[in-house]
């Protein structure tokens, strides 16, 4: 079995002997004891998040493979990734909706298990890249949906493409070359995952059907000179989902008791300890004390895809900062089927930095909309950003849904806010949210799946 999977690696070598010697050696687990040890360590955290349930009623190797292969009047989108993002979330429960399509969701992260169990007709979390690898050379879905992340999960597009039956739709979470620039990504991940992260990106353009980015559609045109691309592209965001919307009436925001304007920040969060050439312009803490100064107050919900004991240790200034510091708090992160409840309390969504530092990501805020964009109009939230994301400041404009501030405007942001309407805020993103939904432009992507299968 092992030496047949190694076989279908390589044309990698061919094309990349350092990275086939990465795959081989570092990535795939092809000693028994390393897949006995990965497996113990998915045991413990699928039991973390969901119990015994959770360790013993997983689907076993052969019956995912014939939950795939069963025939079904039904067209089945396999989603491939290691942590899904919200946007996967969002795409299967309208995917599901349309009525010709079943969903499978192969996940190595079991964090949020129970909420994809609800949103997807099947959901498997595998133990190894391994077993992944025996799962796809024997099963047939109608086409394979994977989703990468940076330096993260970008290689499983090799693995899938290698074995996989189906044709193969890549989704960039982050595309690393318009991300970080190779030196930076060296010193921050490391020459191995850099090396694996930057080739993984160029495998995919180039043997992936079908290609989709939630980047303004200036990044399709850059990879098409870079690539020679020749698969279709699409651009989709990850669109706000009519079932998480809400709506807090004015007299059940956090500032109607405090009489203070209450911020909200969701997602992502960059650690104190990260270095400051590559991460410096998204650390909060800057921001945290301009904004308190003008008695403003700041409330962090970070990703919900770590435990308690890794969000303790990852922001532990922060944390520290919140004891501190009256009108900022931070909290671990809430699952987007709940986190839309408690975000509408708040006042704004923010997406706000101070930029000190001329680093490879200014590309990215160009043209990238933030995740946390769509999630802030699910919670009914005007949204308040700084001007250097280009696209999404557009956006904002366009539809009359916040305020698009300047570095300089950030020492004056209490005066700017109150200067706005809020009531003709709110109602314009009640408005947008459902021209911007998933549920409007599902269509979209369906059709594109069609055409990458048919061409």
């Amino acid at each position: 079995m092992s030496d047949i999977i190694k076989e279908r690696f390589l044309p990698i070598k061919e094309l990349n002997e350092e990275v086939y010697d990465i795959l081989i050696h570092d990535k795939i687990e092809f000693h028994r004891l390393a897949r006995f040890k990965k497996g113990v360590k998915q045991s413990l955290r699928r039991y973390k998040v969901g119990g015994l349930r959770a360790v013993f009623h997983n689907p076993n190797f052969k019956q995912i493979i014939n939950r795939i292969n069963t025939p079904s009047r039904k067209k089945k989108i396999l989603y491939i990734t290691i942590t899904p993002s919200f946007n996967l979330l969002r795409q299967s429960i309208y995917v599901r909706k349309n009525g010709n399509y079943e969903t499978i969701l192969l996940m190595e992260s079991p964090w949020l298990l129970n909420l994809m169990e609800r949103h997807f007709d099947a959901v498997y979390i595998y133990d190894t890249y391994y077993e992944l690898a025996n799962i796809l050379k024997e099963v047939k879905p109608y086409l394979v949906h994977v989703q990468g992340s940076i330096m993260g999960a970008d290689f499983l597009c090799i693995l899938v493409r290698e074995f996989s039956k189906s044709r193969v739709i890549f989704e960039f979470y982050d595309v690393p070359s318009l991300s970080i620039s190779e030196k930076d990504s060296i010193n921050f991940f490391g020459e191995e995952t850099t090396k694996l992260g930057f080739f993984a990106e160029q495998f995919a353009c180039k043997n992936a059907e079908g290609i989709i980015l939630s980047y303004f559609n200036e990044a399709a045109e850059i990879l098409k000179k870079q690539y020679d691309i020749k698969a279709p592209i699409l651009e989709f965001y990850s669109y706000p989902c009519v079932e998480f919307f809400e709506e807090s009436s004015l007299n059940n925001k956090y500032s109607f008791k405090s009489k203070k304007i209450n911020l909200i920040y969701t997602g992502a969060l960059i650690p104190n300890s990260y270095p400051d050439n590559i991460y410096g312009n998204y650390k909060l803490f800057n921001v945290t004390d301009i904004l308190t100064k003008q008695n403003i107050c700041l409330n962090i919900y970070t990703s919900p895809y770590m435990s308690k004991n890794k969000f303790s240790k990852l922001y532990k200034e922060y944390i520290d900062l919140s004891n501190k510091l009256d009108g900022f708090k931070i909290y671990t992160g809430i699952s987007p089927n709940h986190i839309s409840l408690e975000a509408s309390k708040y006042d704004f969504g923010t997406i706000i930095f101070m930029f000190k530092y001329n680093n490879s990501l200014d590309m990215s805020n160009k043209i990238k909309i933030p995740t946390k964009f769509f999630a802030y109009l699910e919670a009914g939230l005007p949204i308040i950003i700084s001007e250097e994301f280009e696209y999404a400041s557009k956006l904002v404009r366009e539809y009359e849904i916040g305020i698009v501030v300047s570095q300089k405007d950030m020492y004056n942001l209490s005066k700017i806010i109150s200067a706005y309407d809020y009531k003709k805020l709110r109602n314009n993103v009640l408005s947008a949210r459902n021209k911007l939904s998933i549920e409007t432009h599902i269509n979209r992507l369906l059709q594109f799946y069609e055409e990458v299968v048919k061409t």
